[in-house]
Order: C-alpha cells, then sequence, then structure tokens
C-alpha cells in the first residue's frame, strides 16, 4: 500500500510568515548589532588618536627635557591603555571578570584594567603642568581629558558586545520554526505537485536563501571573533599605535612648518 505522507499547504504558508519575520529581524538585529560595534571601534581608535596628536601639537615648541619626559609617559600610558582595552574586547571572559568583579583583583590584574589604566592617562595629562615650561591653557587640557573621556565611553559601548551575546530564547526560536518549516516545505509542496523537477529547484533556493541568512547572522553575532569576517582589532589597533609613537615619541619642525616624521624614518 502507498501511503501519503504529504501535507495542505495551507498552514504552512500561514507559518512561512512568521518564519520570514524571525528570520529577517534575527538578521536585520545582527547586522546592526555588527555596525554598531564597527562605529564604537572607529570612535575609540579616533579618541585615542586624537589625544595623541593634540598632545603632541599642543607641546610642539617646547623642546626641553621636561616636556620630551611628558610626551614620552603620555606615549607609554596610551599605548598600555589601547592594548588593554583591546585585550579585554577580544577575550569575553575577561570582560566580564572586569565588569562583575568575578575574581579578586590583584595589582597586576588592575594594571591590564582599561578603567584603571586611563586614570593614569588622565593624571599625565594633568601632570603637564609640571613638566612643560608653559602649561597648557585650560581649554587645551579639557581638550585632552575630553579625548580621554570619549575613550572611556567607546570602551564601555564596545564590552557589551562581548559580555552580552544575542539572546539565546530568539535564537532558539527562530531556529526550531526554521527547521521545521524548512523540513516541511517538501511535503507540502508534493501535496499538489505535477512536476517533480521544479519542486527540486523552488526547494534548493528557498532553502539556500533561508538557511544562508541564518548562517549570516551566525557570522554577524560576534563582531570580535575570530572568524575571516569578524573585525582584525589587533591590524587596526596596530596602525593607531604606531601613529601615537610617531605622534609623541619624535616630534619633527620643519622651517616653522608644524610637521612630523615617521617613525621609519627617523629610525
Amino acid at each position: 500500500d502507498v501511503v501519503d505522507v504529504t501535507i495542505p499547504d495551507d498552514g504552512h504558508k500561514i507559518l512561512a510568515t512568521m518564519v520570514a519575520f524571525l528570520v529577517v529581524s534575527r538578521v536585520s538585529s545582527a547586522y546592526n548589532r555588527f555596525w554598531e560595534a564597527r562605529t564604537h571601534l572607529s570612535n575609540l581608535l579616533k579618541s585615542c588618536r586624537q589625544l595623541s596628536i593634540h598632545a603632541s601639537a599642543f607641546s610642539r615648541d617646547d623642546r626641553s627635557g621636561g616636556a620630551d619626559e611628558w610626551r614620552l609617559m603620555m606615549s607609554k600610558r596610551l599605548l598600555r591603555l589601547l592594548i588593554a582595552a583591546v585585550a579585554v574586547i577580544e577575550d569575553p571572559s575577561t570582560t566580564i571578570n572586569l565588569l562583575h568583579n568575578t575574581t579578586k583583583q590583584t595589582q597586576a590584574k588592575l594594571m591590564k584594567d582599561p578603567m584603571e589604566l586611563v586614570t593614569y592617562v588622565h593624571a599625565a595629562i594633568s601632570l603637564q603642568k609640571k613638566y612643560l615650561k608653559e602649561p597648557f591653557i585650560i581649554h587645551k587640557e579639557m581638550k585632552l581629558h575630553q579625548y580621554a573621556l570619549n575613550f572611556t565611553d567607546s570602551y564601555h559601548e564596545l564590552t557589551k558586545f562581548s559580555a552580552t551575546p544575542y539572546p539565546f530564547p530568539t535564537a532558539q526560536m527562530t531556529r526550531i520554526f526554521l527547521f521545521v518549516w524548512m523540513y516541511s516545505l517538501p511535503f507540502a509542496l508534493v501535496h499538489e505537485a505535477n512536476e517533480p523537477f521544479s519542486l527540486l529547484v523552488v526547494t534548493f533556493f528557498i532553502t539556500y536563501g533561508f538557511f544562508g541568512l541564518e548562517f549570516v547572522s551566525i557570522e554577524l553575532d560576534d563582531p570580535f571573533g575570530d572568524d575571516p569576517n569578524d573585525m582584525e582589532l589587533k591590524k587596526l589597533s596596530r596602525v593607531v599605535l604606531d601613529g601615537m609613537k610617531a605622534d609623541l615619541e619624535c616630534p619633527f619642525v620643519v622651517d616653522g612648518l608644524k610637521d612630523r616624521v615617521s617613525f621609519s624614518d627617523d629610525m
């Protein structure tokens, strides 16, 4: 005897609307999450570089030993701050430990906490009064402090991506509905079908489209992972690190033109 395992497509059409809504909503949320993370990362790197540029520009006319010592101190503290921030953002477990204080904070761990290191940057900015022959006017000093505050804001926004993954219930419900709908789709299409070949083609493209969108969402869920599509934090930060070294460790003035040589040219 032949058993008819096909099903009417009426209920399947209703379920298709829900599946499409869940899948598209998830892709849209993951996409917005990815680009929000990229925006905050750009702001973090920009704030760090702008701080070094302005610190160098504001003190460019001071060639005293104290000014060189202050610029070197700013350079070291900014480099350590950015390296620590990138290390924390890349490692979700470290982010959670720092945010929720789940482990005992030793002195060594505190020196790897960006929120602790940024206080040293603020302190270095304030110490310009001690090292420079002509201390900055208050507007210039506050400008540097503001860049450090912008860095802190961007860092806090980035930590939420590491410490707060995409809501599991939403992802789970989307995948359950998607798998049930996709695996029952051939039975609904065959119910009143006359051409098996056309059904194979339609089923293939529908499966490719819906499963493809789900895999896109999975790729975008974690912007700071190790996948090829994730953001290359180390490469992006390396450009800023090299720039900060050039800004603060080897300023150069040529005939009154405020310019700098690159770090490689000065070696």
